[in-house]
């Protein structure tokens, strides 16, 4: 027994005590180095945050903004790395130049970008490299009794992305936005000593439809960690050059396109008539009006429509100057080749200077809900649809002259439409240079319920003829677009006002079905910038899908919550069935559907007693479950919505982490406003309904009870001011009556209608 006296005498634990510290010294004094090229800046941190000196759009030159990404890359690596790491290690960034004689190595680049990439490859690891744009390969292997560790990008924006794929192999997770919603590993890992991974995108697109200049570097950089590379190309110089080190392509266009391009009322940019000597635009490279010169007499600047009525559209016998700058209008004369070599040569224009300078995806739409062009010219070039890809085909055409001849120094893409009127595919053959790889049709199922996948067979009211107009762009019998699609899917609708919704099992069947018949393109309107709560999983579980499609969904959704919430993974798996049970029909309940061809408003038909309110088998007030076109009732999603609240209100009572406890309180936040709004419409379609029968009282009361949930609404302010401006709201009451959207359209709501008929004293 005497060793045991030895052991807790004083100068030996003394001398125990100095082996701890010096093998804790020790540990602390391992060395990983990450190594990047910085190109012509001083050094990796310089390289990292210098987006500001580069130049994103000179596709001659892309040294400058390899380095730039890339020292992003290395920086991330460290900072994420000594996190999982809680300082056992220093970790350095050093150059191309610098590589050390001893401890592990991280390379990161390409075989161009990074010479030591190649050098640092033994023969066994070269074949496989990665090439395609944005992927990447990561290859670990001991070599001198270190780690050699290879992120490897087929481009910049490649080994970015593998950079945070390294890190997920070590158990870091971007779920949400900012530090609160990046879960680290519980144990500091153990670094691969030997791995081999590739990866490429299955979407080449990933991201959001966006207008407006919205969007900060913590929603920026989940997109990016997350690897998705879509955003609009809008707000300042410092934001724009941030995007695209971040890998962004940047969107431009919409709706508008035809104002800013060819407005009526713009000022007519040429010479007309003689020269007086004074003027000094441009003469007119353009015959002179056949119909209408009346507006060249005229004292006022000439416009567009004075020197040209012919190039705008002809309805009912008139040429109309009706093109709005947003909202239903009327597009201009399609078949006057004179108008379009105009359209094209201003859209070229807007992408070398003006307004789209930044994009590198042009959406060429015409207006919304518009009217087309009646002149027996227009009626011959064939379908809306037909009409709408000659006119891409066009402005392609010019976009490529202009690269051609280096007044565009980049390449833009377009992105054409097929929604509502050009929804079905065309019936003309499209021009046999028609450019495929850099023009793709979007096509927006603004129509579709949300309870059914956009392709089951069990959905023939609604779903059923979307998807074989969809079908019959990508895989028809004898069909004449042979390229890929872009599908603009509908999440955040302006309608559902950021509510909180779930999609998790219309994606998992989605997403994959889009892909599998041709789509490689993919965003969503109108994305949440903050306050997510909910909707963290739509993002998170949309970004891992459209990255890979194969992905298992139901592991990464047991992951999921396992690790956002680790002490109420049960009653929070509750909640969100439940809530996603609710939400799925919200098209029908909130919003609107086309049925059997025929637009349907619950909420419209609230306010009016001649109009049904349940014509379709989706929408039903009880149960019903039909075999075909079942959706969730209005009683059933009441009924949900108290299932999710008991499931919430015991995540918080029992949770026990700080850090989880906050994302279970801002969902919520979230989930509370979404109950008043089920609970105000529910009360509603009550009110209604006891007032077709002639039971006022009754219906007074449900009203009385609908009030209570709009004074709730009415407090409700910053989670309806978080997306895009149509799709935000004063408080919740103004998004609960959603009065100013062209969806759904009506005189009076029917919150105000029963006002104005129970409570006539006010």
């Amino acid at each position: 027994m005497a060793w045991r006296g030895w052991l807790f005498e004083p100068r030996t634990l003394i001398f125990l005590f100095y082996l701890l510290v010096l093998g804790a010294a020790a540990r602390a004094a391992e060395v990983i180095t990450i190594i990047a090229n910085p190109g012509q800046f001083a050094n990796v941190e310089i390289a990292a945050g210098a987006e500001m000196r580069v130049n994103w759009w000179n596709s001659n030159d892309l040294s400058v903004a390899n380095a730039c990404t890339e020292s992003f890359a290395a920086m991330e690596l460290r900072t994420f790395l000594g996190r999982c790491l809680a300082d056992r290690a220093e970790i350095r960034l050093a150059g191309v130049g610098e590589v050390p004689a001893k401890g592990d190595v991280f390379l990161i680049g390409s075989a161009d970008s990074n010479p030591l990439v190649a050098s640092f490859q033994p023969d066994k690891h070269k074949s496989a490299v990665a090439e395609d744009a944005e992927s990447f390969r990561i290859t670990a292997f001991r070599q001198d009794d270190r780690t050699i560790t290879i992120i490897q990008g087929g481009d910049r924006v490649g080994a970015l992305y593998g950079v945070y794929a390294y890190l997920e192999q070590l158990g870091v997770r971007f779920y949400g936005l900012g530090d609160r919603d990046t879960v680290m590993p519980a144990q500091p890992p153990v670094l691969p000593t030997k791995l081999d991974l590739s990866e490429k995108p299955n979407y080449l697109t990933r991201g959001f439809f966006a207008f407006e200049d919205r969007g900060d570097q913590p929603f920026f950089l989940w997109m990016a960690r997350n690897r998705m590379n879509l955003w609009y190309a809008e707000g300042s110089e410092e934001k724009i050059c941030f995007l695209k080190k971040l890998g962004m392509k940047l969107m431009a266009g919409h709706h508008g396109l035809q104002f800013l391009c060819l407005d009526p009322h713009a000022a007519y940019p040429y010479q007309v008539g003689k020269s007086d000597g004074k003027v000094t635009t441009p003469p007119d490279p353009y015959p002179a009006s056949p119909e209408n010169a009346g507006g060249l007499k005229k004292d006022d600047p000439l416009t567009y429509f004075d020197a040209h009525p012919e190039w705008y559209g002809l309805h009912n016998g008139k040429r109309s100057d009706n093109i709005p700058e947003h909202g239903a209008g009327d597009n201009y004369c399609t078949s006057n080749h004179d108008a379009t070599t105009e359209l094209a040569k201003n859209i070229v224009q807007q992408c070398i200077d003006g307004e789209w300078q930044h994009a590198d995806l042009l959406n060429f739409w015409m207006t919304d809900f518009g009217r087309w062009c009646e002149c027996d010219a227009c009626q011959k070039q064939g379908s809306d649809t037909d009409r709408l890809l000659s006119i891409t085909y066009t402005v392609r055409k010019a976009l490529q002259t202009a690269q051609f001849e280096g007044r565009l120094k980049r390449n833009v893409q377009v992105a054409t439409l097929a929604y509502h009127e050009t929804l079905p595919p065309p019936s003309k053959p499209l021009p046999a240079d028609f450019d495929y790889a850099n023009c793709f049709v979007t096509i927006f199922p603004i129509e579709r319920c949300y309870v059914h996948a956009l392709a089951d067979p069990a959905c023939t009211e609604v779903n059923e003829p979307l998807s074989k107009e969809i079908e019959g762009w990508a895989s028809g019998a004898g069909r004449l677009y042979t390229g890929s699609l872009l599908i603009g899917e509908y999440y955040n609708i302006s309608t559902f006002k950021s509510l909180p919704l779930l999609f998790p099992k219309i994606m998992a069947i989605d997403i994959p079905w889009y892909y599998k018949i041709g789509a490689r393109h993919f965003h969503y309107m109108h994305v949440p910038m903050s306050l997510w709560g909910t909707w963290r999983l739509n993002n998170y579980l949309m970004a891992r899908l459209l990255w890979n499609v194969s992905a298992n969904p139901d592991q990464i959704l047991e992951e999921y919550f396992n690790r956002v919430y680790p002490t109420t993974t049960t009653p929070i798996r509750v909640f969100y069935r439940e809530l996603e049970q609710a939400s799925a029909n919200f098209k029908a309940f909130k919003g609107f559907i086309y049925a059997d061809g025929k637009r349907y408003s619950l909420h419209a038909a609230l306010g009016n007693e001649e109009t049904p309110l349940f014509p379709t088998s989706h929408l039903q007030y009880n149960s019903s479950h039909p075999k075909l076109n079942d959706g969730p009732s209005v009683v059933e999603i009441e009924a949900a919505m108290g299932r999710a609240r008991l499931a919430v209100d015991e995540a918080l009572i029992n949770c026990r982490d700080v850090t989880e406890r906050q994302r279970i309180v801002e969902d919520e936040r979230r989930f509370a406003y979404g109950e008043a709004t089920v609970e105000c419409n529910f009360r509603l379609v009550r009110t209604a309904m006891f007032y077709r029968d002639g039971k006022i009282e009754a219906a007074r009361r449900e009203f009385a009870l609908a009030e209570r949930q709009a004074v709730i609404l009415k407090s409700v302010v910053d989670l309806v001011q978080v997306s895009f401006s149509p799709s935000n709201a004063k408080d919740g009451f103004d998004a609960f009556q959603i009065k100013e959207g062209y969806e759904v359209a009506q005189p009076e709501d029917a919150y105000d209608h029963f006002k104005r008929l129970l409570n006539p004293a006010k």
